[in-house]
């Protein structure tokens, strides 16, 4: 007999409603933690692609100035990755080299730069998703070479 009155009291617990209050406010309280960590999330995506966007603007400008691949280049490129507060990225340049040695591109030819970043969306702890974030921009070299 006693154990058919636990059965019974466990139904009971089971199927009766008080506390539901709780669990709605539990269930409201972690929807908005998960969308609050979405959010911020995609803001710091925003802030990084807008910060490498004007990496690459900036360093564009001055390599197409030079109107060559040189060491002030990548210098330079290693100095404006720390004064924005980039992570480690991966630069490529693509251009049609005049001296390929030198890496020299003459007037007007194309120079294209672009960066990409390996960032992850991270979760509350549990989980963390890659994202890849890349940006391109060209110009063209206002150099003459002889």
């Amino acid at each position: 007999m006693d154990n058919l009155g636990r059965k019974h009291g466990v139904k009971n617990f089971l199927l009766t409603r008080r506390g539901e209050g709780y669990i709605d406010v539990i269930v409201t309280v972690l929807a908005a933690m998960m969308l609050l960590v979405l959010a911020l999330n995609t803001f710091s995506f925003i802030a990084l692609q807008l910060n490498m966007d004007h990496f690459t603007k900036k360093l564009l400008a001055e390599a197409t100035a030079e109107g060559r691949l040189s060491v002030n280049i990548t210098n330079r490129q290693e100095e404006l990755r720390l004064e924005a507060g980039l992570p480690a990225m991966t630069v490529r340049w693509d251009a049609v080299y005049f001296n390929p040695t030198q890496k020299t591109v003459q007037l007007g030819e194309k120079m294209e730069l672009t960066v990409t970043c390996l960032t992850a969306f991270k979760g509350i702890g549990l989980f963390n998703i890659p994202i890849t974030i890349t940006t391109r921009h060209t110009g063209l070299s206002q150099r003459y070479w002889k």
